[in-house]
């Protein structure tokens, strides 16, 4: 069987040494890179299933090595960051990181968001005959992982399409955190973690959605998100 291949880009060579011997023995292959110039052409080379990227980093940044990386490599990236800055992070989602991990990293953690991410690949490559979802203007097609917003085709993150896709399914019903949070990450929300409201508001900007009331997805106080199955204009 071959094994799933990680790139872990972290100049801590203490910290990489332990996550790349924890993820070896979870039988992972794991290619360790210190330096963010580097990283870039090994990512595009390797095309590795999996980046665990460090935020900062020698060479570039974690953020200018996933905007470099985004145009020709598909698989999942997690950011893995020292300091609690929504402004950095909201940068991160919208140049297609997957998921956040904050320091100090502890193994078995880590494992479970890796899992989790592996999980929803799956998902989503499993064909499915009613790919096409419809709310008001909005098309998602599951099947090629694309949106349109009338005629306008939507160039998505894949954890904006993620979230998209849950609340569109459940259109017209109230999602708590919880339950989006689980539904999109696959682990359980722990009521402190930002990154799906993040997600959320880099998803109202792709839509043109930023002004209340909104037009698409409500926020609904004290029970969570929204998503509206008809314009108040039309």
């Amino acid at each position: 069987m071959t094994q799933t291949h990680i790139i872990l880009v972290e100049d801590d060579l203490r910290l990489a040494s332990l996550i790349s011997s924890f993820l070896t023995s979870e039988g992972f292959s794991v290619t360790h890179e210190a330096r963010g110039d580097n990283a870039v052409e090994l990512i595009l080379d390797a095309k590795p299933e999996l980046v665990i990227l460090d935020m900062n980093l020698p060479g570039l940044n974690g953020l200018e090595v996933c905007k470099k990386i985004r145009c020709g490599y598909q698989g999942a990236v997690i950011m893995v960051t020292a300091n609690d800055d929504e402004l950095t992070e909201v940068s991160a989602l919208n140049f297609g990181v997957d998921d956040f991990i904050a320091k100090p990293i502890r193994p078995h953690v880590l494992l479970a968001r890796i899992n989790a991410l592996f999980r929803r690949s799956q998902q989503s490559l499993t064909p499915d005959n009613g790919h096409l979802l419809k709310v008001q203007d909005i098309v998602l097609d599951q099947q090629n992982r694309q949106v349109t917003q009338g005629q306008e085709m939507l160039e998505l993150s894949d954890a904006e399409f993620d979230v998209l896709k849950v609340l569109m399914e459940n259109a017209g019903q109230i999602l708590s955190r919880s339950q989006l949070f689980y539904a999109v990450r696959g682990i359980e929300y722990d009521g402190q973690d930002r990154s799906l409201d993040m997600r959320v508001s880099s998803l109202r900007k792709q839509l043109k959605d930023l002004e209340v009331p909104h037009r698409y997805i409500k926020s609904v106080r004290g029970k969570g998100y929204l998503f509206i199955t008809q314009n108040r204009d039309s």
